[in-house]
């Protein structure tokens, strides 16, 4: 939620960016660029042109025979680009990657590589100011579990530089035909796979300092829209740009780079809502957010709203906020006025180093998350052991993380010994997200000899899950039908030679609750990520053995945990010892 009692204005020590809308086509900006204007956009990302990687830009007319002057699209895309100029607007030809890419394929590289010279022609022939190239829709292979990596003949360090020359070599081709584009390129993508274009692409533009700069457009502040957490975000952007790249090219980075803060003010994530998706409050402070922490450029979300954004059709609008007053956010573009918070955002802006820790009570840690063990940099409030930046905690995850996003070979459940054998009982029925409150039998006693009745009026008892493989949480998507809608429960046994204090290290998809020796010690009531010690609770941990019951709901997609035991310093204790009985 916003910060409440903040001040918004005008601050004249922070010029404020140019605002790129997403959404819109070549006839939507031939009819209505004037109009988005006066709405406060002073640019585009040009949609519906080049959809992604694989598209043959010369046939969108339905002609792929006309290519150059004669191409029908590119005579549209031309008038486009000039009224556009004459708003003293900006347009930039916007790509996708929609269909997963073999890297290895010298085959299929030859084909998109062609492609992408020829979308950089179209749009420097059109006029166009630059490029975009939004790399989000083949997630699921950024990951180096993905199905489609079978390690056959390749480590995971040969895939990162096959990534890596890849990448630069997309640039490449880019910079040749278009020396002096500006570029653009979302969203995020942390320490994953994809994290290895974006920093090839910075590598690249330095290399060839190219006058456009690299522009990094976010999507965590979408909705994120609280002023802690969207400073933060761009400290944990910047942050990570100077642990991955070169030092020239985090030179670069500083001089001719920036963050492009994104909003998604209008429209829910099934896209049925025409009209504010955010209470008021949080529009005005992320929209705040985002002039404030973009020196160059800010970008609005607007895909399926395009009509109420400009101001029609608002009677489809069945919500409860007033509409008229989004839309005159949006178009006065008003910042944070408070002293504070202003020399942040020259602070941010200019990428300074420094530890914002205190200033936000936020702080971007490299977090392992389940099921596919991906590294994610989260920005995580500040608590004992994790004050700032010096933190041990903090310094060693960091280590962590760009081991693994190096390609390093990680025995990632031996060094950080999560649990990852356990008894286990389900499904039961989670109706409407409310099996977090329901008591299941579990709950009242341990019967590993019973049976009872869970979703779907099936019949179920205890079985034994060992979790094979190197995966450091516990995947129940796999275990469980149905796996939607439902909770289950998994137990174990801890002996200890000795009372001793510890910590209990838990990651719960989605809610969850944990009880040790029958107290319960953990209730979760969020969706949240089965993230590596989400949660940490100092306990005293009694002389035998000692039951482990963990309860976990999920709504929809991703469901399980991560669960560990370390001592007050964060060690794995290596001297308890685990079970599936109490023998």
């Amino acid at each position: 939620a916003a910060i409440p009692g903040l001040s918004y204005g005008e601050v004249e020590d922070l010029p404020k960016p140019k605002t790129i809308f997403f959404g819109a086509g070549l006839d939507n900006i031939l009819a209505d660029a004037a109009e988005w204007k006066k709405r406060g956009i002073d640019a585009f990302f040009v949609d519906y042109v080049a959809r992604e990687w694989s598209t043959d830009i010369w046939s969108t007319d339905g002609k792929p025979w006309t290519i150059g002057e004669s191409d029908e699209t590119l005579q549209k895309a031309k008038k486009a680009a000039a009224i556009c100029r004459g708003n003293d607007q900006q347009t930039f030809l916007k790509i996708s990657f929609d269909h997963t890419l073999d890297w290895f394929d010298d085959i299929l590289w030859q084909r998109a590589n062609n492609n992408f010279r020829q979308f950089t022609i179209f749009a420097r022939e059109a006029g166009f100011d630059g490029i975009a190239l939004d790399i989000e829709y083949i997630n699921e292979q950024y990951v180096f579990d993905w199905e489609g990596y079978d390690y056959d003949g390749y480590t995971r360090k040969d895939l990162v530089e096959k990534i890596e020359e890849r990448a630069t070599r997309i640039l490449q081709i880019l910079y040749d035909e278009f020396p002096d584009m500006i570029f653009l390129t979302f969203p995020e993508q942390g320490l994953g796979l994809g994290g290895h274009i974006h920093k090839a692409w910075i590598e690249e533009a330095a290399r060839q300092n190219a006058p456009g700069g690299l522009h990094y457009c976010t999507e965590y502040t979408y909705r994120h829209c609280n002023i802690n957490y969207m400073f933060g975000h761009v400290w944990s952007c910047h942050e990570l740009f100077h642990r991955i790249l070169s030092d020239q090219a985090w030179k670069y980075w500083k001089e001719k780079c920036s963050i492009t803060a994104g909003l998604w003010p209008f429209s829910s994530d099934d896209y049925r809502l025409y009209g504010p998706g955010i209470p008021f409050a949080e529009l005005k402070q992320g929209l705040a957010s985002t002039l404030m922490l973009s020196p160059r450029y800010n970008w609005i979300y607007g895909s399926y709203t395009q009509e109420q954004l400009i101001g029609r059709d608002l009677e489809k609008y069945e919500g409860e906020e007033d509409i008229q007053a989004h839309l005159q956010a949006l178009a006065q573009k008003e910042m944070v006025t408070d002293p504070k918070w202003v020399d942040l955002a020259k602070e941010l802006r200019a990428a300074e180093l420094k530890d914002y820790s205190k200033a936000l009570g936020v702080i971007p840690l490299p977090q392992l998350v389940g099921p596919g063990d991906d590294v994610k940099v989260e920005l995580v409030p500040t608590r004992p052991g994790l004050e700032n930046t010096e933190s041990q905690q903090y310094q060693d995850a960091w280590e962590f993380g760009l081991k693994i996003f190096s390609g390093e070979d990680v025995d990632l459940k031996a060094d950080l010994r999560t649990i990852t054998d356990w008894n286990v009982l389900g499904p039961f029925p989670n109706p409407d997200n409310n099996g977090f409150s329901m008591v299941f039998p579990p709950e009242e006693g341990i019967d590993l000899d019973a049976e009872c009745e869970g979703a779907n009026g099936q019949r179920i008892s205890w079985r034994a899950l060992h979790q094979e493989g190197p995966a450091t949480s516990v995947d129940f998507k796999p275990v469980f039908e149905p796996d939607e809608w439902t909770c289950a429960y998994a137990l174990c046994y801890v002996t200890s030679p000795v009372e001793k204090q510890v910590q209990l290290r838990i990651g719960t998809n989605d809610s969850g609750k944990l009880w040790v020796g029958g107290e319960l010690v953990m209730d979760y009531p969020y969706d949240s990520r089965a993230t590596l010690d989400r949660d940490v609770i100092p306990y005293t941990l009694p002389k035998g053995t000692t039951p482990i019951l963990i309860k976990v709901c999920n709504k929809e997609l991703d469901w399980g945990f991560v669960f560990r035991i370390t001592d007050p310093k964060g060690e794995p204790a290596r001297d308890l010892e685990f079970s599936l009985t109490q023998e």
